[in-house]
């Protein structure tokens, strides 16, 4: 993969969609209290990663853990009982590890919004919206594109435009990482994205705002402007 090339790309977009207007509201029910000043949504999710750190770390009862799933991150289904106890356990031992179990990738969008709140310095989310976009850049930018597994995802935008489709029918030679370090390869590649575009106190959660902003619109704009279908009927049914 060109960094060279995906970096300009994305410094451009980071220009035409500037993170200081991301969007995602907090709960009522926030484990620690914003400061009052902090009124847009990019600076009170800023502020929560940035001081929930220690919250996270230190909670045995797994609350804040959940909290981060289900408040923060809308994802009621992932209900607190023994199993998903184990799973959130067993994600923070692997997460050292730095190998995942297939049965722990399989809840990456949830279990990765914990990381993310641990450690925001190393860790950011594996949102379906951020691998959508970014899949869509590789595979634009790269001469042998390696991919990263999407999860499943809730955006109707997105879901008008089968990615993976696409990428069949280009013909082209495309693989994906492994569910072992695909999660890992994904949080050290935007480590490395965010210091050329924002900085030396850029963090990883930055770009993957810029990828949940930008891929249902200008991702889809792109998609929409170059991926057309031409259906040639059979010769037998003219």
């Amino acid at each position: 993969m060109s960094m060279d090339r995906l970096i300009r790309v994305l410094k451009q977009l980071s220009i035409e969609n500037p993170i200081s207007q991301f969007e995602w509201n907090i709960p009522e029910n926030c484990p620690i209290l914003i400061p009052a000043h902090i009124i847009d949504p990019y600076s009170k999710n800023v502020f929560l990663k940035e001081n929930l750190s220690d919250v996270v770390r230190a909670d045995t009862s797994l609350a804040s853990h959940y909290w981060s799933i289900q408040d923060w991150g809308g994802i009621g289904s992932f209900k607190k009982n023994e199993k998903n106890d184990n799973r959130i356990i067993k994600f923070l031992a692997e997460l050292e590890r730095t190998i995942l179990t297939k049965s722990t990738f399989e809840c990456i969008s949830s279990l990765s919004k914990v990381a993310s709140f641990a450690h925001p310095d190393r860790f950011a989310i594996y949102d379906s919206r951020a691998i959508y976009a970014l899949n869509w850049l590789i595979f634009n930018h790269s001469e042998m594109p390696e991919l990263f597994p999407q999860p499943t995802g809730r955006s109707s935008e997105l879901a008008k435009y089968d990615i993976q489709t696409i990428f069949r029918l280009s013909k082209r030679i495309v693989n994906y990482k492994s569910y072992k370090n695909a999660y890992h390869d994904y949080c050290n590649l935007l480590g490395q994205l965010t210091k050329s575009i924002f900085g030396e106190r850029g963090k990883p959660y930055m770009i993957e705002m810029l990828l949940f902003m930008i891929a249902p619109t200008n991702i889809v704009k792109q998609i929409e402007s170059c991926v057309s279908l031409k259906i040639e009927m059979a010769s037998s049914l003219n």
